[in-house]
């Protein structure tokens, strides 16, 4: 008998970081509902039981003691008839981490027939982007892996796990699947808490081929699901979990974005699918994740404002938590058309949600008083566009105290790339879902979401220019606007920060027009970015956007976390430093 008289199941697990206790209630019930549909074999997680990201809480020693007694005391009892994968965290005694406290380790625990009988841990380390496993874990030794015997009845088989970062070992001197495949493994069984961005299933199901095609062993591929954060990025997990044959055909595709039991051949496919189709996907589930998991916010306040950023956060907020709970502010000033103001009613109209009107020039008007009283002079005009912004936040903050709601931001990544955002005004709020977003894809989403919601947005929102509407000079009615293109700075963004390029790679690029055509796209008038530069003019772009993201730190370090959907978020993914400066 062989891996395939084993009916496996696949758990996408969504933990609440930090909570034992519920985590173990919610493993042995998935385990239970396993069992029931007939499943040998339960595959959970990397980290299941404490979450994935506890910062520091990996340095309380006591919490990483009770993370075995639960395992050993409350989830293993429980689990009879049948064998289980999953992971957690332990100490190791005889070492020491770089501050001195006893070592810890990231690990697996095999349970057969309400047994631990095996456990390992992950060889292969990560330190990249949110990831910080060195921070946390000392690496497990190549000596140390070794298949694991399992039986139930007269069904045998040898597994070999792995954990996440065990799979990528293309330049690694460690190859675990290559050896766990020499000493016998039957079946490769790969656990993971890989963070989502766009594009990232295609990229783990390469390498998980690679790993079968190099072994010619069956691989089962199970993901964490739901959002966890690292103080400033929220990381979302996408599930996606798959199982690929000792040929490498897919047999088994999960799942995205939502906590699953699955068994593998026991039902259609997940469908693929497209970019925008993730991006909203991952939006909707990190909204929702975050509202759950804080547990302290009955809804959520937006401003809007007409514009293309807050009528798709207010989208992605009903789907998230439900039109009952969110409430529309348009907060006018003198310098706000009628054509904006018309559009952000029609937006709460067509979402069915709760919306006000709070103009705010009277108030705009005594402050300007108030310093022109206390100085003998007139405050200057970015002085005055910047009132009206944080006189905006601080209704917006003055809606939530009375509703027991959370303000959600609105800006996007183009904007935070720029420094085009205001301190304590639309830099406010306790999430920003389109931090990582940037505005060319704000718009695609935007089309994909009315799509789906049968034209619930207005045409206009579409076509009116991008404009923050603070002066006279920005009515988007009489052509004014922000203050750049967009079809140009949103991709420097994703070419400097995503990308990792520099301006003369970009000048290089332009001069042999290969850049992206997926990214650098016609604008509404048809004109790519080779008819509006000259190479020299578009390296003199890229600079500029450099310089700004570098002189613009300090507006991200108080920022609103984000949702991180892309290769390199701002915040602790991105490493920025306050003090560096751009003199090239």
């Amino acid at each position: 008998m062989g891996w395939r008289d084993w009916r496996c199941a696949l758990v996408q697990f969504n933990p609440v970081p930090g909570a034992l206790e519920a985590n173990a209630a919610r493993i042995i019930a998935l385990a239970g509902q396993a069992r029931a549909q007939g499943a040998h074999l339960v595959v959970f997680p990397e980290t299941a039981l404490p979450g994935y990201c506890i910062a520091d809480l990996h340095k309380d020693l006591g919490f990483v003691r009770r993370v075995r007694r639960v395992l050993e005391e409350r989830i293993a009892p429980a689990l009879t008839g049948m064998v289980a994968v999953l992971g957690f965290i332990d100490l190791d005694g005889s070492r020491r981490m770089a501050d001195g406290r006893s070592a810890r380790r990231n690990r697996w625990a095999v349970i057969q027939d309400g047994r631990l009988v095996a456990e390992g841990s992950k060889t292969l380390l990560v330190d990249d982007g949110v990831l910080e496993d060195s921070r946390h874990y000392v690496p497990g030794a190549a000596e140390d892996l070794r298949p694991v015997d399992v039986a139930l009845g007269d069904r045998h088989l040898r597994l070999g796990v792995l954990v996440c970062q065990d799979l990528w070992d293309d330049d690694a001197e460690t190859h675990p699947a290559r050896i766990l495949a020499a000493r016998g493994a039957e079946l490769l069984v790969a656990i993971n808490s890989s963070p989502f961005h766009v594009g990232r299933l295609a990229q783990r199901r390469e390498v998980a081929r690679a790993r079968v095609r190099e072994t010619g062993l069956p691989l089962l591929y199970v993901n964490t699901t739901g959002a966890q954060d690292n103080g400033k990025n929220i990381i979302l997990f996408d599930g996606g979990s798959f199982a690929l044959g000792p040929d490498a055909a897919l047999l088994h595709a999960g799942a995205r974005f939502t906590e699953t039991l699955e068994l593998v051949g026991g039902g259609n496919p997940a469908p693929e699918l497209s970019p925008v189709e993730e991006l909203h996907g991952a939006l909707v589930m990190g909204i929702r994740d975050f509202f759950e998991k804080t547990g302290v916010f009955r809804g959520a306040v937006i401003g809007l404002s007409g514009g293309i950023d807050s009528a798709v956060d207010a989208v992605l907020l009903v789907e998230a938590l439900g039109r009952d709970r969110i409430l529309g502010l348009n907060m006018p000033s003198r310098f706000n058309s009628a054509l904006t103001r018309e559009l952000a009613a029609r937006v709460a109209r067509g979402l069915g949600i709760e919306y006000l009107v709070h103009p705010i020039q009277e108030v705009v008007d005594a402050k300007i008083r108030a310093w022109r009283d206390a100085t003998g002079k007139e405050p200057g005009g970015l002085t005055v566009e910047n009132i009206q912004a944080r006189e905006r936040g601080n209704i917006l903050m003055t809606a939530a105290q009375e509703r027991g709601f959370m303000v959600v931001g609105n800006g996007n990544k183009t904007e935070f790339q720029r420094g085009y955002a205001t301190l304590y005004g639309d830099i406010v709020g306790a999430l920003m879902p389109l931090g990582d977003v940037h505005k060319l894809d704000v718009y695609r989403l935007g089309r994909h979401l009315d799509r789906l919601h049968g034209a619930a947005l207005p045409p206009e929102v579409f076509t009116v220019r991008a404009s923050a509407e603070l002066s006279e000079a920005q009515d988007p009615t009489r052509g004014g606007g922000d203050p750049f293109d967009y079809h140009v700075e949103a991709p420097l963004g994703v070419e400097l920060v995503e990308r990792g390029r520099t301006p003369d790679d970009l000048e290089a690029l332009f001069r042999t027009r290969t850049l992206d055509p997926e990214l650098w796209t016609p604008d509404p008038a048809g004109l790519l970015v080779y008819g509006k530069h000259t190479p020299e003019s578009f390296r003199d772009a890229a600079l500029a956007t450099r310089r700004a993201i570098r002189s613009s730190v300090f507006k991200r370090v108080q920022a609103p976390p984000i949702l991180v959907v892309s290769p390199r978020a701002f915040g602790f993914d991105l490493r920025e430093a306050l003090l560096v400066r751009d003199d090239g």
